[in-house]
Parts: structure tokens; C-alpha cells; sequence
């Protein structure tokens, strides 16, 4: 190699050389003139903390392996009557939902809404793969779904916990794919246990917290921090930090059915009931605002076949106290079809039991409206001017009955106004009495040896009790 040559290597290594300090330098001259903060607050953390922290990051890592994304085309949502609201803006594409995997075989747990009226989901799971998962089962009255994927290895499994043992409180991750991005984890606690939205009874319980819970986290798993999933994230309260979540135990009593009958056959008596309020409860001549007071009685069900009897108080169902309408309700829906149950009643004033052979809810059952059989209130008795139907009153107060005692005022102020009685409501029973006539009205009243008199209103289709004291 020439002379000239290693001049012209050793010229251009050292304009490499300064080129490179030229850049260089400012930057190692600005590290030199740092003006910012570094290190911790604190030379020694709370143990408490670090050892939360490290427990929630380690939570974390074991929950998500088993939650999946699961993709529905655009299209509506079946959502269950008294649902809690969705939010309308979601992003135009694609809906995006979560589930989570119950079994190593592949079963998963989501919301109907979730995957709607399709049969076939895709379903991406957390290291990646994307496989087509069938919709085993669904049922439209909890919202829940169960899918099966089939993959050729163990997948990993989230356990289920009891969540009647949740507290008020208590530390709750959610998990899920919020507005499509993946494998998202909230942190918050269980604001509220029990929330309903309607009248839905035993399927309108739900777990309120304020872990933070988004569109596309619904039917994600709701994980204490035992790593045990105690509820499905199924809704928000749109702009609100107010997440619901369907209680897990539910869940547990439709999973079998929903594999084995792809659908859910819920216990039904066949009866209307309403809550005992202090004013009911002492007419009744009870001590406590316990039980489910029958207010109708569906022909030809469960209940009427076994005897129950409108007035009836539910105290007892199957050796479960009852407490109000919710508590009979969920004892009925989660007790399997065709089986017998004792009933403890309150029937005027005396306690019965009566075995009942449990039906079921069908949709022809839901679909029938209630017969409207005997009619409700008198002329000035309790507040109340009334009257007995003819036509043209039937024709006015939209009435469905062509013989009985129809309300035409109600005086302000007087016991039956606060007890919510209105022109146009049927008298059906005085005192546990039906009444056809205004006649049986005051007949049925004299024989009341209580002073507070107990009425069975028709409204509509709808019958409910009222407890109206008499005025000196």
C-alpha cells in the first residue's frame, strides 16, 4: 500500500473522528448538565406495598394466559330485558369481545351479547393463535354463553370461585380487550353486590364495581386476588367509572345445561308475588317483613297444582327461609325442573305446607299474558269512591272484566291515596274476601276484626296488594 493511500485512509478516519465528537460532544456535555431526578422518594418502600405490588403483578401474569379475544362481525346485540346500559360509540369495525377458558379441553365462558345470533366465533388466544370456536350454549335471560375451541395441547384454565363469599370492598382485577386492545387488566374493589336494573328478578343481580370496565371487556373474567374468577364483566354505566359483572355461582348452576342442552330450563311455580312492606305485613298480622306475598296464582302451573293460593305468604322454600321476592326467586330458578319442593305459607294467619313439583319457564309461559279473572274498591269506603262495572266504565277505565268494583276517585290525602290506589284500579279481594259487588265489599270489611284492611288491586294485567288503614 503507497504512501499517498494511507494518507487518504488516515485523513478520512479522522474526519470520521471529528464528526463523530461533533455529535457526540453536545450530548455528552447535556448528560454532564442533567437537571432532572432520579432515584426513589423512598430508600425502603412500605413492605406492605411491595409485597402487594409484586402479588398483582404476578396475579396478572398467571390470569392472562387464559383470556381470549373473541371477534364478532358488526351486527346487533341480544340483549336480555333490564340489561344494564351498553355504550352506542363503538368504533366502526368489527365488535370485539372477551371470554375466558374454564376447562383444559377448551371450553369458554363469555356473555350472549358477546357472540349474538352466530353459531361460530374466532377466537385469538393469548400467545397468538387464532381458531374458530362453536357456540355450545347461550342463554338470553343471564346473558352468559359457553364456546368450545378444540386446540392440540392443554390450554390454561381460570378457576371459579363462589361468589356469595365476595365482600363489600374487596380488591378485584378485571380483564379483557377494551375497545379491541388485547389483554387489558383494570384494578378496583366491589362497590355493590345485588344491583338490579328491572324487574328481572333472579336474573337481575349484579356485581357493581369500579374496576374500570370498557366496550369490548364484556364477558371477561371479574378475578379476586386468589386468582379465582368471581364474576363475567358484562356492562358499564356509559361515562361513568361503574362496571357490573354477573355473579360466578350463577354461572356454575347453568354451565352443565348450557353443555349438555345447548340451552338453560329454569324452575317456575307460576305465581305473581310482591315484597312485604310494614303496612302489608301488619294487616297480615305479621311480626316481620319477611317472605313473598302471592298476589297471582297462574292456572294450570306449578303453584295452583300444588295448592298455593293467592294472600298466600312464601316463607319457606324447599328448608331456605324467605326473605322477599329476589330470595324465592332465585330458590325457584335454580331448582331443576320436575323436582318436588316444600313450601312454608302464611295463610291467613295460620302456617301450611304444601309440596310443589317444579315446572318449567317456557316461552310460551313468558309470552301468556296473566288472566284477569276477579276485580277491586266501594261508594266513599277507605278514601275511595267506587262503583261497579258496566260497560260504559269498562270502556273508560279500559277495563278487561264485565263484573266487579272499579275505583273511580280516590280522596287526597286519605290512607288509600298514600297506599298508591288510583281511579280505574279493579277491587279484587277485601280482607282475603273476593268482591264482585259493592255489597261484598262492605260485607267483606265488617268481618275484619284488624284496623288495617288488606286489598288486592287489579291493575292491567297486574295484581298487587295494598294495606290501608281504617280512619275513625
Amino acid at each position: 500500500m503507497n504512501a499517498r493511500r494511507m494518507c487518504r485512509i488516515w485523513a478520512a478516519a479522522a474526519g470520521a473522528a471529528i464528526l463523530a465528537g461533533l455529535v457526540t460532544g453536545p450530548l455528552l456535555a447535556q448528560a454532564k448538565e442533567q437537571f432532572w431526578r432520579e432515584g426513589s422518594l423512598l430508600a425502603e418502600p412500605s413492605s406492605d406495598l411491595v409485597r402487594l405490588n409484586q402479588s398483582l403483578t404476578h396475579l396478572v401474569t398467571l390470569i392472562q394466559p387464559a383470556v381470549v379475544q373473541i371477534g364478532v362481525e358488526k351486527g346487533a346485540e341480544n340483549l336480555p330485558q333490564g340489561h344494564p346500559p351498553v355504550p352506542k360509540d363503538r368504533p366502526e369495525r368489527p365488535r370485539v369481545g372477551s371470554g375466558f377458558i374454564v376447562s383444559q379441553d377448551g371450553y369458554i365462558l363469555t356473555n350472549n351479547h358477546v357472540v349474538a345470533e352466530t353459531e361460530e366465533v374466532d377466537v385469538e388466544l393469548y400467545d397468538g393463535r387464532s381458531l374458530l370456536a362453536k357456540v355450545v350454549g347461550k342463554d338470553r335471560r343471564t346473558d352468559l354463553a359457553l364456546l368450545k375451541i378444540d386446540a392440540e395441547d392443554s390450554l390454561p384454565v381460570l378457576p371459579l370461585g363462589d361468589s356469595d363469599q365476595l365482600r363489600i370492598g374487596e380488591l378485584v382485577l378485571a380483564a379483557g380487550n377494551p375497545f379491541g386492545l388485547e389483554h387489558t387488566v383494570t384494578v378496583g374493589v366491589v362497590s355493590r353486590k345485588g344491583h338490579g336494573f328491572g324487574r328481572f328478578g333472579f336474573f337481575d343481580d349484579y356485581i357493581q364495581t369500579d374496576a374500570l370496565i370498557s366496550p369490548g371487556n364484556s364477558g371477561g373474567p371479574l378475578v379476586n386476588i386468589r386468582g379465582e374468577v368471581v364474576g363475567i364483566n358484562t356492562a358499564i354505566i356509559p361515562r361513568q367509572r361503574i362496571g357490573f359483572a354477573i355473579p360466578i355461582n350463577l354461572a356454575k348452576s347453568i354451565l352443565p345445561q348450557l353443555r349438555e342442552r345447548g340451552e338453560v330450563a329454569w324452575g317456575f311455580l307460576g305465581v305473581g308475588i310482591q315484597d312485604l312492606s310494614g303496612p302489608l305485613a301488619q294487616a297480615l298480622g305479621m311480626d316481620k317483613q319477611k317472605g313473598a306475598l302471592v298476589t297471582n296464582v297462574l292456572p294450570g302451573q306449578a303453584a295452583e297444582k300444588a295448592g298455593v293460593k293467592r294472600g298466600d305468604v312464601v316463607l319457606e322454600y324447599d328448608g331456605t327461609a324467605i326473605s322477599d321476592v329476589r330470595s324465592l326467586q332465585q330458590s325457584v330458578a335454580r331448582t331443576p325442573v320436575g323436582t318436588e319442593a316444600r313450601i312454608k305459607v302464611l295463610r291467613q294467619g295460620e302456617v301450611q305446607t304444601v309440596t310443589v313439583v317444579v315446572g318449567a319457564l317456557t316461552q310460551e309461559v313468558l309470552a301468556r299474558p296473566e288472566e284477569s279473572p276477579e276485580p277491586p274498591p266501594p261508594k266513599e269506603i277507605l278514601g275511595l269512591t267506587l262503583e261497579e262495572v258496566t260497560p260504559e266504565k269498562a270502556k273508560k277505565f279500559k277495563l278487561s272484566v264485565r263484573k266487579g268494583v272499579v275505583v273511580t276517585e280516590v280522596t287526597k290525602g286519605s290512607p288509600a291515596a298514600r297506599a298508591g290506589v288510583r281511579p280505574g284500579d279493579l277491587l279484587a279481594e277485601v280482607d282475603h274476601n273476593p268482591v264482585k259487588s259493592i255489597g261484598e265489599v262492605r260485607n267483606a270489611l265488617k268481618k275484619w276484626t284488624r284496623a288495617t284492611h288488606l286489598l288486592l288491586i287489579l291493575r292491567g294485567d297486574s295484581y298487587f296488594f295494598v294495606a290501608i288503614k281504617q280512619q275513625s
